[in-house]
């Protein structure tokens, strides 16, 4: 469970914009999680939780494909006030990432297709996967 406590704290630290990050076991089961301090739910965790599990099968059912186009990666799901990112890790965990989905400082209207730093949401991952706890 360090190993889990270490990744969230590093992707709450990286970015400002990223809301809550939990770590679900194959079954869905939330193991681990961690939320921005002064950051309300804008969904409850019971339903997050289902989300959670929901998520999880459909990877696995995605994963049907992969000797075809290779193994998944990550996905991102954007709504108009987060996006969440699903990452499936080594162990065959699962990460769940919020993010605000608001347009980014100084910007002249609305705009919900502002990227997501995947590439150092990556990194993280990958540093963290590489340790042995």
């Amino acid at each position: 469970m360090e190993k889990y406590q270490q990744l969230l704290n590093m992707i709450m630290d990286f970015n400002e914009s990223v809301r809550f990050a939990a770590v679900s076991d194959g079954n869905g089961q939330l193991l681990w999680n961690s939320q921005r301090n002064g950051v309300s739910n804008i969904v409850p965790i019971e339903k997050t939780k289902s989300t959670m599990s929901r998520s999880r099968t459909e990877w696995d059912e995605y994963a049907s494909s992969s000797e075809h186009i290779g193994n998944g990666l990550y996905s991102i799901t954007s709504y108009s006030k987060i996006k969440r990112i699903t990452i499936p890790l080594y162990d065959g965990n699962m990460l769940f990432i919020s993010v605000d989905n608001k347009p980014m400082k100084n910007a002249k209207n609305t705009s919900y297709g502002h990227l997501v730093q995947m590439g150092e949401i990556l990194s993280i991952v990958e540093f963290v996967e590489s340790k042995n706890f």
